[in-house]
């Protein structure tokens, strides 16, 4: 009997217990609590197991959001293909072999030393340079005039880990893989070197005069030694994706289509509107994700910032308004009821996962950095001169936002490759930016890179700019893995 009425006592709190449940349901603050809650905790799951690396999320894992994936496949590459060719016989051509004599790109690495091997590591310009090479099809080396500019002053061979190396076996006559490496000190004219030397080491100060200085070197110098219609300034701590070349070379012949549109007129002074000028500075590689211009530029189109509030603001509104119709019917008389909501979803959380940039090319005025650029020949020997003028005046800046300024003033149009093709890895820093600043400038879609897919792209970029013949070589030497 005692058993029976404990068991007859737990069966009426069980039942009491579902019917104050069933009843809290009724209750339409009780039930749009529920959903509210249940909205979202999946929201909140949905972010940390997605959005972790996007750096514009509220989601975004400061210790995992930086993970290297596709970057670090292909600087593994990149040292690999870079060790085997400065462990080559100087006797025995590199495959591949060097520029052709009507290049259609000259680019420059530009790299100073900074003391990597302190830390156990190599100096970053050596898996750029790797990545700038390893893979590439005859077809593309021959259009590719490269060059490493070693800008350390007054030495540097004793300044650069890296330096000989390059030098000696890298860029050897006969065997070498690089068309050219340089440095003030071999290519100022005789006359002006000492004086030159000394304003540079002035120069080398935290204010980034002399490196800017050396950015409009590099363009001069290629140049000066080139007829390339395009010329490529790198940083030393980004790593080239595969098939950059020809994918680049394929972004450059749809600007000068874009360029050729009758709708377009010749460049004025001022902010040229999307579309209106017909000519062209330059094409960006590489965007930090945190760079995507929803507070800037003009017109509709052109991802302003409350554009993008509105087309986020008005669904979600509009849920809302559902959830209070079914969650808190109103009775005839009674007045209207508030359906207040604790949580909501940030304009603009995890822009780089949900709105990722189309494949393409497009023209941005904004975006970040020095990475990666493709200058437009035509206005390469004006710009040379407007930075290494502000340098000598020292007035600073950074070349990417002066190259905008430049641009600005001559009318002319900035253009983004999408995916980019460049990734910046570099954390030890040479402008002393700090290690956290240096980290954030990263690019999320360069990681999510498939290496087979990469290369099935490689061979239709081939074949469609340097024909058939080129592509089927491309793919007999993928199959061999060289």
């Amino acid at each position: 009997m005692i058993l029976r009425s404990r068991h007859l006592g737990a069966f009426a709190k069980s039942t009491q217990l579902t019917s104050g449940i069933e009843h809290a349901l009724t209750k339409p603050g009780i039930r749009a609590a529920l959903v509210l809650f249940v909205f979202v905790s999946l929201y909140t799951l949905y972010g940390f197991r997605f959005f972790y690396r996007d750096p514009l999320s509220i989601f975004f894992s400061t210790e995992h959001g930086y993970d290297r994936f596709y970057s670090q496949t292909r600087e593994a590459e990149a040292l690999t293909f870079l060790d085997h060719a400065a462990a080559a016989r100087s006797d025995t051509p590199q495959l591949g072999g060097k520029a052709g004599d009507d290049p259609s790109i000259c680019a420059t690495f530009i790299t100073v030393g900074r003391n990597m091997s302190v830390a156990g590591r190599r100096e970053y310009v050596d898996a750029a340079v790797g990545s700038a090479l390893a893979k590439l099809s005859r077809a593309e080396r021959a259009a590719l005039h490269l060059k490493v500019f070693f800008a350390d002053v007054p030495d540097a061979a004793a300044a650069h880990d890296s330096f000989r190396t390059f030098r000696d076996r890298l860029a050897a006559r006969d065997a070498g893989v690089l068309d050219d490496v340089y440095t003030y000190d071999d290519t100022l004219p005789e006359l002006v070197k000492d004086q030159r030397l000394d304003v540079l080491e002035m120069l080398a100060t935290p204010s980034r005069g002399k490196s800017l200085y050396d950015y409009g070197y590099a363009l001069d110098r290629c140049v000066e030694t080139t007829n390339a219609s395009y010329i490529a300034v790198f940083e030393d701590d980004i790593v080239l994706a595969d098939g950059w070349v020809a994918r680049t070379l394929a972004h450059l012949r749809g600007v000068e289509e874009m360029m050729r549109d009758p709708r377009r007129k010749d460049p004025t002074k001022g902010v040229p509107a999307p579309g209106q000028a017909n000519d062209w500075i330059y094409l960006r590689l590489f965007n930090q994700d945190r760079s995507v211009g929803w507070a800037g530029g003009t017109g509709f189109r052109d991802n302003n910032a409350h554009v993008i509030s509105a087309a986020v603001a008005v669904p979600l509104l509009a849920l809302l308004v559902a959830g209070r119709r079914w969650c808190l019917p109103r009775r005839r008389g009674a007045p209207p009821r508030r359906l207040d909501a604790a949580g909501g979803v940030r304009a603009g959380d995890a822009a780089a996962s949900l709105v990722p940039q189309l494949a393409g090319v497009r023209e941005e005025w904004f975006g970040c950095c020095n990475q990666a650029l493709v200058y437009n020949r035509a206005h390469a020997p004006k710009l040379s001169t407007f930075f290494m003028r502000r340098s000598r005046d020292k007035q600073g800046g950074r070349g990417d936002m002066l190259s905008k300024d430049f641009a600005w003033d001559h009318g002319l149009s900035r253009l983004s490759a999408y995916p980019m093709l460049a990734q910046h890895v570099g954390v030890v820093s040479a402008t002393n930016t700090t290690a956290e600043e240096a980290q954030q400038i990263w690019n999320l879609a360069f990681e999510n890179f498939r290496p087979a897919k990469l290369a099935k792209q490689h061979v239709r970029d081939v074949r469609e700019i340097f024909g058939e013949e080129a592509a089927r070589e491309l793919l007999e030497q993928q199959r061999h893995g060289t």
